[in-house]
């Protein structure tokens, strides 16, 4: 799930550059940039701090749960990281829409340090075991 909306990413990046550097469409707000640049760049702190700030309460709830059934805490751990990978998605498509309206490519810029944040995300099996407080072992039988 995690690569499949990485790669969407990507490529909703790319045909809007494809669209710019061909000059299919022309940037309409080229004037407004610096509006923009700001509203882009609250705009992608916000969400990955909102972000970071569900799936780490998410996680406390689940470790808080007394019920030490693996799988229980699998469902509940995925929702989180949806809800994370959601919040953390949001800002690569405020600043390629950004982009697509006025042409500048330091949203692009800024898209790529946030995919690279996405990229982070991956879910590990050692990672995603130490935050449920589980074994590798009970996860290697879901």
């Amino acid at each position: 799930m995690h690569r499949a909306i990485l790669i969407g990413q990507l490529f909703f990046l790319a045909s809007i550059l494809f669209l710019i550097y061909s000059k299919t469409i022309l940037p309409n707000l080229a004037g407004q940039v610096k509006i923009l640049q700001v509203i882009a760049l609250l705009f992608s702190g916000g969400a990955i701090f909102t972000s970071a700030k569900i799936f780490k309460r998410k996680l406390a709830l689940i470790r808080a749960d007394g019920n030490p059934n693996a799988e229980q805490k699998m469902m509940k751990y995925r929702l989180a990281v949806m809800l994370q990978w959601g919040f953390a998605e949001l800002p690569t498509l405020v600043c390629g829409i950004c982009l697509l309206l006025t042409g500048n490519y330091a949203f692009l810029a800024l898209a790529a340090v946030i995919i690279i944040y996405f990229a982070m995300l991956v879910p590990v099996k050692s990672r995603i075991a130490a935050q449920l407080n589980l074994q590798t072992s009970d996860l290697d039988k879901l």
